[in-house]
């Protein structure tokens, strides 16, 4: 009897904590509601959170697309240091959307990307010399650009 009310206690608290979480909402599809539990973390610094309100405005999931919010939303967590919105913010500048195309300001998102651990940023990284639109001194360049004004070392 007892294990049956730790059972019930145990999946009561858990589908209470998992009903807050965004990511769940959002893997599910539910964009709104993610959107709306993601917001105000954003807006207290979640890095996380601020990279998905960038995803949501990027592809107008749940809302409408708004590439300069997107590019806002990336922006801030990409200078907190969250790789996966430095990524999203070198793809925005490689594809020029809502932004000046710049394949040098792109390499140098992507570079830090890969510092902090994107595989996919060092693909991209590759790809863009791969395909003549970035050269190898304009790579040096926006590694410098990096180093200089988001404090990365190497």
């Amino acid at each position: 009897m007892r294990l049956f009310f730790v059972i019930i206690f145990l999946t009561s608290s858990l589908s209470c904590s998992q009903s807050d979480d965004p990511k769940l909402f959002f893997d599910k599809g539910q964009y709104e509601k993610a959107y709306a539990l993601w917001q105000p973390l954003a807006n207290n610094g979640d890095l996380v959170a601020q990279n998905y309100i960038g995803i949501h405005y990027y592809l107008g999931l749940g809302i409408e697309r708004n590439l300069g919010l997107a590019n806002k939303w990336f922006k801030r967590a990409a200078l907190g240091g969250f790789s996966d919105a430095q990524y999203n913010l070198g793809i925005m500048y490689e594809n020029g959307e809502h932004i000046k195309q710049d394949f040098i300001i792109a390499s140098m998102w992507f570079y830090v990307a890969s510092k902090n651990g994107s595989s996919n940023a060092k693909k991209r990284i590759e790809g863009l010399l791969n395909d003549d639109k970035l050269f190898p001194n304009q790579y040096n360049h926006a590694k410098n650009l990096a180093k200089k004004y988001l404090n990365i070392e190497n």
